[in-house]
């Protein structure tokens, strides 16, 4: 082999390193840029993101906020304090547990009374005479518990029969009050009760008071 022919072999070698450096050089410079690219892409798909979220919540807003619909709220408790059907059914339902209480509390007074005497005159009486009073007393133990438990039942059960009338008849009338006032909405509200926030412009508790027993106080 010539020479010349050792030089062109050297130089094709040469080259083919260099051009394998320039491309190694290339590949290096290019993958930051993807990864850039990567950011950049993820970036802007959160922002996507981000921006139908928000829309999403805009629109949800604008639906609540509808000029069209129009809200009111009332505090329960107050109603519950001033509107004067209310402090009636409250007023009849006092009475009558007073009146319940006052029978089993006369009750238990005689039941006493059988027994302290019973107690003084039992080292006198004779065998058959205890036993009659100690028979007295088992029965009027026995009535005390029928009392008592008779009672509760017929006061939860009135209890419940003037709460239903109440709810009923108060939601007549608020029918006919939330229409004349214009609202699509009358929500109650109490501390403790499930709605967490009322925005206090919205509160129509007394003018509600002053209908409800306007409205009582006609049909009554």
């Amino acid at each position: 082999m010539s020479k010349n022919s050792h030089l062109v072999i050297y130089a094709i070698i040469f080259s083919c390193l260099v051009a394998l450096f320039i491309l190694q050089i290339n590949s290096k410079e290019k993958s930051p840029e993807k990864i850039t690219n990567k950011e950049n892409f993820e970036s802007e798909s959160q922002i996507n993101l981000d921006t139908d979220f928000t829309s999403e919540l805009i629109m949800d807003s604008s639906v609540i906020n509808n000029p069209s619909f129009k809200i009111a709220f009332v505090n329960s408790d107050t109603v519950s304090k001033y509107y004067k059907y209310a402090q009636k059914v409250q007023s009849n339902l006092l009475s009558k547990r007073n009146e319940a209480e006052r029978q089993i509390r006369n009750k238990y007074q005689s039941y006493e009374n059988l027994v302290k005497d019973f107690e003084k005159a039992a080292p006198i009486m004779g065998e058959r005479e205890k036993m009659e009073k100690a028979q007295k007393i088992r029965l009027l133990e026995q009535e005390i518990m029928k009392v008592e438990q008779d009672l509760s039942e017929q006061l939860a059960n009135e209890e419940l029969t003037m709460t239903q009338s109440y709810i009923l008849k108060t939601n007549d009338y608020m029918q006919v009050i939330g229409k004349n006032l214009g609202y699509d909405y009358v929500l109650s509200y109490r501390i403790g009760g499930p709605m967490l926030y009322a925005n206090p412009n919205l509160n129509i508790t007394s003018k509600v008071i002053d209908l409800l027993n306007k409205k009582y106080q006609t049909n009554n």
